[in-house]
């Protein structure tokens, strides 16, 4: 069986303690607080491990590190997860498309973008292939949207002048 572990705990701490637990964000982090708190209130690491249902390895993981690093080593660290397909080169390079650029310069017959279309531009111009629901997510990380277009008349009057009267002489309007 091994040693009880004793923290020590000053009231700057213990202050500091109170205040991460009250405003904790994650989860983990308020179990780490209550973790210290706990042994510092005289509750041996089986007591702890029982009320805050954690393994007696993980008590004295986070008791050795608040006694290391302080009340900062019981923060959730970021964590580090795949790279991001879409760079910032990439990202620079879809919004030029979509604000100055029409997918007939680069060899489509629609007039309008869609995430398809430009997941094909950046597979042909970076050479990594990006699917259109890994556009469009990034594309709404940055609040754009694609969206199909709204054709009007007057969409078209403004294009065209004198399209109203054209129509207006067709038969049946």
């Amino acid at each position: 069986m091994r040693p009880p572990l004793h923290i020590h705990v000053t009231s700057k701490q213990r202050e500091r303690l109170q205040q991460m637990y009250n405003q904790a964000d994650s989860p983990r982090t308020r179990t780490r607080v209550q973790i210290v708190l706990l042994s510092q209130a005289g509750y041996d690491v089986s007591a702890i491990g029982t009320i805050t249902r954690q393994s007696d390895e993980t008590i004295r993981r986070w008791l050795h590190r608040f006694d290391g690093e302080g009340c900062d080593g019981l923060f959730e660290l970021p964590h580090l997860g795949r790279p991001p397909d879409i760079t910032p080169a990439i990202e620079t390079f879809i919004r030029e498309c979509l604000e100055h650029h029409s997918p007939h310069e680069f060899g489509f017959v629609r007039a309008t973008w869609t995430t398809a279309l430009v997941a094909k531009v950046v597979e042909r111009r970076f050479r990594i292939r990006v699917t259109d629901e890994c556009i469009r997510q990034h594309l709404a990380q940055l609040d754009i949207v694609c969206r199909r277009p709204t054709w009007t008349v007057k969409h078209l009057a403004r294009q065209q002048p004198g399209y109203a009267q054209k129509k207006a002489r067709l038969p049946g309007f």
